[in-house]
């Protein structure tokens, strides 16, 4: 039996938000948007005494948004509202909504992921009335431009702001829209199109890396913006804090950042590249007893500087010794461990589309205790990956038995490193 079709949409249309705002009530946020998404719903044939079968049909798009917590929670809100008279609960699936080839195209069911965002987003802002839309689209940073043309057709008038914008900033802006100007279809699209999209969502704000002394402390100059501000030890770390483009940070981007932020190079690029590489150098292995053969943090990065003099500074520079995580207390201050057990990573890349790569080299300390291999370092180990994962970082361990030959570390490292930058692109695999 169809709950929505020509003669009840109306009802389906009740039932739906009223259910949508019981899920508001009890914290289910992101069920009441999913079941906006449904324009449509069966009840499925049974006996009386069993459950009912309702089936929400949705774009096919949207099929894999729902998961069974959230058909779990909004039976559960059926059952309290009692809409089909049933005492033995409800069972809630979803499947794909037919198109009828006799109608219009749904908005945001063809073309490229951009258009459909574009189409999207004019059409949430399509309600703003045609004299407020030139300042609405002000506030969201869209170029400027008169009532008339907004009279005229309000979606060309944002269609033709937006026109240019490439897949990530259309998703940003979605993102910032739809929070003012609720659309369920933009609101689907944004988590489809998000969760292809991968990498890390957080914004860059900076970098603190290659410490070669104490840890820097820091402050919240500014709680409200996020603001930070080395207040100690500034002088025996870097601090990288420009804009982080969406191709994410080269090698180049950084030499050229050096002679402007620290001594002057002599107005050479190279001169440039080779003062920083020395001064990075210098925060790899600390601690480590004097040797001739380099230590692991070095010949990865060694082995990541013959990438770079081979194919060129628009590779991703690879960042040494990077605060990721912060806790402002020392070990012997807190006297008990710390909710950031490691906080400074050995290396990290700043890759295009907003991937970031942690690298790290375990040694023995990182899962034994003495000469006894320790299953709660291992699980504490395993713990912090997850966490970076669930973030959106891609996370690399290599252990420290595999730079005990430097030249076959050296021959992993280069392997590792050409599969990294041909898997994203930056170098073809036929070339390595």
């Amino acid at each position: 039996m169809s709950i929505a079709g020509p003669a009840s949409d109306r009802f389906w249309s009740q039932q739906r938000t009223t259910l949508s705002e019981l899920l508001l009530r009890t914290g289910n946020q992101r069920a009441a948007r999913l079941l906006s998404l449904a324009p449509a719903a069966e009840l499925g044939d049974g006996e009386p005494w069993d459950p009912v079968q309702v089936v929400l049909l949705v774009r096919p798009i949207f099929l894999d948004l729902f998961r069974p917590a959230d058909l779990g929670a909004i039976a559960g809100q059926m059952n309290e509202l009692k809409s089909w008279d049933s005492s033995t609960g409800h069972h809630v699936t979803v499947a794909p909504l037919l198109a009828d080839p006799f109608t219009r195209a749904p908005l945001g069911s063809t073309g490229t992921s951009a258009m459909q965002l574009r189409d999207a987003i004019a059409e949430a802002l399509y309600d703003v009335k045609s004299y407020d839309l030139p300042e609405v689209c002000r506030a969201f940073g869209l170029a400027d431009g008169d009532v008339d043309e907004a009279h005229a057709s309000k979606r060309s008038y944002v269609r033709s702001r937006i026109q240019g914008y490439s897949e990530d900033q259309l998703l940003d802006l979605g993102g910032r829209v739809v929070e003012e100007h609720y659309l369920p279809e933009l609101w689907g699209l944004l988590q489809v199109l998000g969760a292809r999209r991968g990498g890390v969502r957080t914004p860059f704000r900076n970098l603190i890396f290659a410490s070669e002394g104490p840890k820097p402390e820091l402050v919240l100059a500014d709680a409200v913006s996020n603001t930070i501000e080395i207040v100690k030890n500034e002088d025996f770390c870097l601090v990288f804090d420009r804009p982080l483009s969406e191709a994410g940070l080269t090698w180049a981007e950084v030499v050229a950042w050096w002679p402007e932020t620290h001594a002057p190079a002599a107005g050479s690029e190279r001169a440039a590249a080779n003062q920083l590489h020395a001064r990075l150098l210098r925060s790899l292995d600390a601690g480590r007893p004097a040797s001739v053969e380099p230590g692991p943090e070095r010949q990865m990065f060694l082995a990541y500087t013959e990438l770079l003099k081979q194919y060129g500074f628009q590779l991703p520079a690879l960042v040494p010794q990077v605060y990721l995580h912060y806790d402002p207390y020392s070990r012997q201050y807190r006297r008990a461990p710390g909710p950031l057990p490691r906080q400074r990573m050995e290396f990290l890349m700043l890759l295009r589309g907003r991937r970031r790569l942690v690298i790290e080299i375990d040694g023995k300390q990182h899962y034994a205790e003495g000469d006894r291999a320790s299953p709660r370092l291992y699980a504490e180990m395993m713990r912090e990956d997850r966490a970076l994962r669930l973030d959106g970082y891609e996370v690399y361990r290599f252990g420290g038995h595999e730079f005990r030959d430097v030249q076959q570390a050296r021959t992993v490292m280069r392997a590792f490193f050409g599969r990294i930058l041909a898997s994203h692109g930056y170098l073809e695999e036929a070339s390595l």
